[in-house]
């Protein structure tokens, strides 16, 4: 036998043990548009993904609207050189799976260190590279090399240079990466201290805001665990919607901390806002911008505030000066 035909009829083969496994996890199934099959089937057989793509074509319930998910192909070269046995490839593929769809600019937008759960029990894996400029992003230290490389409604995949697991062979097991959770939780003191310290020196509005827009953040970013945040001196609030409100809010907090010493040196900023930045640079250039007005203006372990001249506007190009 052939080792072409031999490959492609393993991975069948494989491709069924694993949608056993995967339908205990997805219930209500609708099928799909077959147009969407075959579409991501042609491009994942096109980059070197056959082994995904003969997966795909057996399990085309895996493009139904629930639940979403991310699927990360794995080149055939890597897993021909990991000799995992098939009875384990199952775990293997479903730890290469989320259950919710991201595309690459939802990805770049997480943060650093994040742990997102896979489909293998409880397992999660971690992005340990973000370079939101250069488009890079790295899971468990494996490149994502074919971003976007199928997007469906239901469904984004991406390509990856590798597993995101290694396989001992002397003990038969797959080696799952570490995910270093943070966590709001351990910044929730220091967060209220910030909203009191704001409240006492002249940033009632703001400190109200933050206030109130705290819950959903806790929610929507368990494993963020430092941030900096730029408050204007004066905020409408009257003035906006709840949802506005909320988004205004996030758009003035980028992920990590940063001291103004840092923020000199000029670059670009992820804010809470998905697929929103704000980019800094050394001296004003243009009226657009705004002045860091009253900097490192509450620091502590995992938060900085910066005081800035006036609001940021969401719906337009944002850039600061130090």
């Amino acid at each position: 036998m052939g080792k072409g035909v031999f490959f492609t009829s393993a991975s069948i083969l494989l491709a069924v043990i694993l949608t056993t496994t995967l339908r205990r996890h997805h219930h209500h199934h609708h099928p799909p548009s077959p147009n969407y099959t075959a579409t991501a089937s042609k491009l994942l057989r096109s980059k070197g993904f056959n082994f995904i793509a003969n997966f795909l074509h057996i399990s085309p319930e895996l493009f139904s609207p629930t639940p979403q998910i991310t699927i990360f192909a794995i080149p055939d070269s890597a897993i021909s050189n990991l000799s995992v046995p098939p009875y384990m490839i199952k775990h293997l593929l479903a730890y290469h799976i989320l259950p919710k769809k991201l595309t690459m600019q939802e990805l770049l937008s997480k943060p650093l260190k994040i742990c997102l759960p896979t489909l293998f029990q409880h397992h999660t894996v971690s992005i340990t590279k973000t370079d939101y400029k250069k488009q890079v992003l790295e899971i468990n230290n494996v490149l994502i090399s074919h971003p976007d490389l199928f997007l469906g409604q239901f469904v984004a995949m991406h390509g990856v240079s590798a597993s995101f697991a290694s396989f001992d062979r002397r003990q038969e097991r797959i080696n799952l990466g570490f995910c270093e959770a943070g966590g709001f939780v351990t910044i929730k003191h220091e967060w209220d201290k910030m909203i009191r310290v704001l409240g006492s020196s002249g940033f009632m509005a703001f400190a109200i805001g933050l206030k109130s827009v705290t819950d959903g953040i806790v929610k929507d970013f368990p494993d963020v665990d430092s941030v900096t945040v730029f408050t204007p001196p004066s905020v409408a609030l009257n003035a906006m919607s709840s949802p506005s409100l909320d988004r205004f809010m996030r758009f003035h907090i980028v992920i990590k901390r940063y001291r103004f010493r840092e923020l000199v040196l000029g670059g670009s900023l992820s804010t809470l806002v998905a697929g929103k930045h704000l980019d800094v640079t050394e001296s004003l250039k243009s009226s657009d911008q705004v002045a860091i007005a009253a900097p490192d203006l509450f620091v502590s372990k995992r938060l900085v505030v910066h005081g800035i001249a006036r609001s940021l506007s969401i719906d337009e190009p944002s850039s600061m000066s130090g």
